[in-house]
This record gives structure tokens, sequence and C-alpha cells, in this order.
């Protein structure tokens, strides 16, 4: 069994390769970065240097470039400073459909190579933003690609129902290489502090009663 971790470089994703690598240390992990348009490309570098923190296989997958999104298109900013407690809808960060066109790119991957799980690092904060980081998504994706390959490829998301603070804490306890990650929208180093991924992890650290191992240009107040 072999198992694909969707790795973008950031908290949740290199989380989600060290609880990989602690459940499933005597079975095959490869981490899939995927390439979509996106304006912060820049988390290619920190998915390389995470998964090879962690020995793992690391490839990189290219799909058409994926518009209606500020992470993709160049005409659409990236919002900054907005008050995570107000927002509401889907967010100008979604990317539409992305982790679909992610998980059926990955499914025919591992179909091609025999019995595999593809695993992915959604968690509960970002329900409301993102439809496709939602429980149901996560269980209508598992069904439909255990249905449609040779191999019954499963997906599964084991931080699904966990806050991002969560999956921070139990990161901490096991040592993850967090100096390593790369969480802003912004693409730029040292990260922005402003854009809502900024604001989320910043504010996971501080409810876990850690600090951050990244520089921020800013923080919002």
């Amino acid at each position: 069994m072999t198992h694909f971790v969707l790795l973008s470089g950031g908290l949740d994703s290199t989380t989600l390769l060290r609880w990989l690598r602690g459940h499933y240390s005597e079975e095959p992990i490869e981490a899939v970065t995927i390439l979509y348009g996106q304006k912060h490309a820049v988390e290619l570098e920190a998915a390389g240097r995470v998964a090879r923190h962690y020995g793992v296989t690391h490839q990189t997958l290219g799909l058409p470039p994926i518009s209606g999104s500020a992470l993709t298109d160049a005409g659409r900013d990236v919002p900054r400073g907005r008050d995570l407690d107000e927002l509401a809808g889907v967010a100008p960060t979604y990317v539409p459909a992305r982790n679909l066109f992610f998980i059926a790119a990955v499914a025919s991957l591992a179909d091609a190579r025999g019995p595999g799980v593809i695993w992915l690092g959604v968690h509960r904060d970002d329900y409301s933003g993102y439809p496709d980081c939602r429980p149901g998504f996560i269980a209508a994706a598992d069904q439909a690609v255990r249905m449609g390959t040779q191999h019954q490829i499963r997906v599964r998301a084991p931080f699904v129902d966990w806050s991002k603070a969560d999956i921070l804490r139990w990161g901490l306890e096991h040592q993850v290489a967090y100096e390593l990650t790369h969480s802003c929208y912004q693409g730029t180093q040292p990260a922005c502090g402003e854009c809502d991924t900024c604001q989320a992890r910043l504010r996971a650290f501080a409810e876990a009663g850690a600090a951050d191992p990244l520089s921020y240009a800013a923080t919002v107040e």
C-alpha cells in the first residue's frame, strides 16, 4: 500500500506528512505537490524542503492553470488585513474545484501503481470558505475514487474535524519542522502577515501558546 500525501509545504500538509510517518512508517509514503498556476509557487520550494527532511519521495504534477481565484488570476489581488471573525461565504482565495482536480490527478497516478491512499490536510476552519474542504466532499471523493479505480484507491483526511490550532498542537507535540514551511498567499519571504492564511497561521500559534518560527513583514492587530 502506497500513501500519497498532497503536500503544499504549508503547516497543515506538513503536519499530515509527519502524522503519516508516525502511523505508516513501514509502508511507502510519497509527497505530491501540484502546480496549477498559483501565484505563490514559492510553496514548491517549501514542499521540497519538507519532503527531504522527512525522507520521502517528492514529485511535482503540473495541471492546466485554474482561473477564477485571487490565487491564480493576475488581475485579482490576494486580500490583506481582513478580520477573520467577520468572514462569510466562499473565500476570494478559493480555487474552483481545486481539490477535485488534485484528487483526480493523484488517483490516476496511484491507480497505475497499485493499492494506495490519497491523503489531504483539510480541516474544519476551512469549511465555510472552501467547499472542497468539507467532510461531505471528502466522503464523496473517497467513494468516487474507490469506485472508479481498479485498485480501489481511497481518499482520507484525518484532520477534517480538527481546527488549525488542534493540528498545530499535535505538530508541536511531535516536533514538526515548521521552520521549513511556507503559508503566505502573497508568496513573500518574510511572510506578509496580513493575508488570510498568514493570519490563520499566527492565530493557531497564539492559541497553541507557541511562537511561529517564521518571520513576518507585518501583522494585523
